[in-house]
Order: structure tokens, then sequence, then C-alpha cells
């Protein structure tokens, strides 16, 4: 009979605890912030967003709730960044090339050709001194940097099987950086992303870059190309980053401040993983089906390539100096520093097949 007074009074407190966590939940939102991401509904990163987002209002109490909205929402993907510099809405989640317009600085802090890879990304934002750069460039714009989503690897989709980069002379591509492929003899052209698929089932270009083979699969490009094609020279792991109107920002608590950095920083490396991961069963998928075929291009030229990269880089340094000129040459004595300790250091099945990396034949080879 006492345990069972014991037990209900145990029951007790807890529907307490639940019915109190309530009525916490069920008060209206201090702060009510809107956030249009680049992506539609239907691609993970929308849901990604909206995860943080909930995760966010339950830490908070209820207390701050943020409403993500699908690309176009309140503003085109070109005109976004400055959309939530001005207040239209809160936060925004997006490539900042898009805004390289304001500073050019933009375009080579989150993308380039011929650039370091992802591992390096992470490397040289949050211990060479990346992150800094990165809002230097944000206070410009009126906008705090709380994420940095550094992308998966991207795919060219195709309908033509380029075996080396010089079979592409002639052709038009689809890029968001075409600096490097004037020296190639192709053609690059900055579709944004509302026109990517129109451009390339109608043939005004050739091929197309976007982002990792899943969220090309998302805007429908495998489903009109033949091919998927690695390397990423053109656009190597290039980031979206999250940022908040800074106006808002500093209305917010601090300790609200702080559960909102948290949760979107604690996103930043599944962003990459789940892109990676996806894009890894769905080339499984595709190429058992028989419906795409991949390839990987020669990688003869690419030293050659990295060298005409340099080249550009120190035009654009020339050009336009100023946080531009800075963001290069942190990039240049981090690689100069980096690349040595990579190579050396690197994982023993960087040079062997994927056979031998597994230690045995998959069945069904």
């Amino acid at each position: 009979m006492k345990s069972n007074k014991v037990l209900m009074a145990m029951v007790a407190v807890v529907l307490m605890f639940i019915c109190g966590s309530a009525l916490v939940i069920a008060q209206e939102p201090e702060f009510v912030w809107r956030m249009q991401v680049i992506h539609s509904v239907g691609q993970s990163d929308f849901k990604q967003n909206q995860q943080t987002a909930e995760e966010i209002y339950k830490a908070s109490n209820g207390r701050l709730k943020i409403e993500v909205h699908p690309t176009g929402t309140f503003a085109s993907s070109l005109e976004a960044f400055q959309a939530c510099s001005a207040g239209v809405f809160e936060m925004h989640s997006s490539w900042p090339a898009y805004i390289k317009g304001i500073e050019y600085a933009f375009l080579p802090l989150c993308t380039g050709n011929m650039t370091p890879d992802a591992h390096d990304i992470w490397v040289w934002l949050y211990e060479a001194g990346g992150w800094d750069l990165y809002q230097k460039a944000f206070d410009k714009v009126n906008l705090k940097m709380l994420a940095v989503e550094v992308w998966g690897t991207e795919v060219l989709m195709a309908n033509r099987p380029f075996a080396g980069v010089f079979e592409m002379k002639g052709t038009k591509m689809r890029t968001s950086d075409p600096r490097l492929l004037a020296r190639l003899g192709i053609s690059g052209i900055a579709l944004p992303l509302e026109e990517v698929f129109t451009g390339l089932a109608t043939g005004s270009v050739d091929s197309a870059e976007f982002g990792h083979l899943a969220y090309n699969e998302g805007l429908g490009l495998t489903d009109i190309t033949k091919y998927g094609i690695w390397p990423d020279f053109w656009n190597v792991h290039n980031t979206t980053t999250v940022v908040v109107n800074k106006d808002a920002w500093n209305k917010l608590p601090q300790d609200l401040q702080m559960i909102v950095e948290l949760a979107f920083k604690a996103r930043e490396f599944q962003h990459w993983s789940k892109s990676q991961y996806e894009s890894a069963v769905l080339m499984k998928k595709l190429r058992d089906s028989g419906k795409m075929e991949f390839l990987r291009l020669d990688s003869a030229d690419f030293a050659k390539m990295r060298q005409a990269m340099y080249e550009i880089e120190q035009e654009d340094i020339k050009k336009y100096g100023g946080l531009t000129k800075e963001v290069y040459e942190s990039k240049y004595r981090f690689m100069e520093l980096w690349y040595p300790y990579k190579y050396m250091s690197r994982w023993w099945g960087w040079d062997v097949s994927p056979e031998e990396q597994l230690g045995y034949t998959p069945q069904g080879k």
C-alpha cells in the first residue's frame, strides 16, 4: 500500500512537471523570427533547419520561435542577403558568393576553383582565422554569422561522358564561379538556382554543377542527365552560411543568443555528413539501375589548372585589394603550413582501390 502511494506521488510530480513545461511552451513567444533558406521544402537541408528551429524553441522554453521558409518566400536567391540585412526577415541561410557585388571577398571566402577540400576548410575556419574573416565581411552588411556549412563534393551533371577537362572545351557549363573555365576554353554561365533545371533541360548549357549528388536529385537534374562527373574542380566544397540581422540579434538576451549560436553550430558537421551519405546511397541506386554512369576526370592537368587559378587569384588581389587580399593571403599561409602535413599524414587508404580499402571483394562484384 505504501509503495502504491509513493508511486502515485511520483506520477503526480512527473505530471506536474510535464504540465508546467507545457504551460511555459504554450505562452506567446517573446521573439518570433522569420528565416528564409536557399532550399526548397523537399530537401534535407530545409528539414535540418526546421529541426534546429524546433530545438531552439524547446530549449528556450518557447521564448524564441524561428519560422523557416523556403527560397523565394520574401526575396529571390540573389537578393536575400540584402533583404535580411535590411530587416525584411531576421535570418537567412545561403551561399555568400551571391553578394560578391557588395564585397568581393565573399567569393574567395566561400568558394573557388581548385581550392582546398572540406577537411582543410574546417581547419582554416576554426584554427587559422577563417571565421573572423567571414565575420569581417558580414559586418559590412549588418549580419552576424552563426554557422558555416561546408558542402559535400559537388558533381557535374552532363549528357556527354567527359573523360578530361580539355574535352569540355567549347561547351557551356552552368557554374557559380566561371573564372578558371574561361582559360580552359569553356563558357561558364552563372545561372541562379531557379534556372538551373530549365537551362540544362533546354540545352542552354551542356553541363551543370550545383550541389552534391543528392541535392541535384532534389533539383531534378538526375532525371535529365546520363553522367555524373567528379572531381569537383569548379566550386570546391562551397559553403553556405547561417546569418542573422544584427539589429534583431542585439535585441535577444544573452542566454537566447547562446542557445541560437550553439544550435546552428551543432548542425554544421551533420550538414556535410548527411549530404555525403545520401549521395553515396543515391549513386549506388542510380548505378545499379543503369540510369546514370559515373566518371572521374583525368588528373593529369590538375597541377597546371591550380597554377592558372593562382594567377587568377593574384589578379583578384590586384584588382580588389582590401579584404579580398587579406582572405587570399590568410589561405596561402594556411595551405603552406597545412598541405605538407596533410600529405605526409594522409590516410593509409589514400592510394589504394575501394576493394583494397575493404580488404575483401563485395558480393556481386
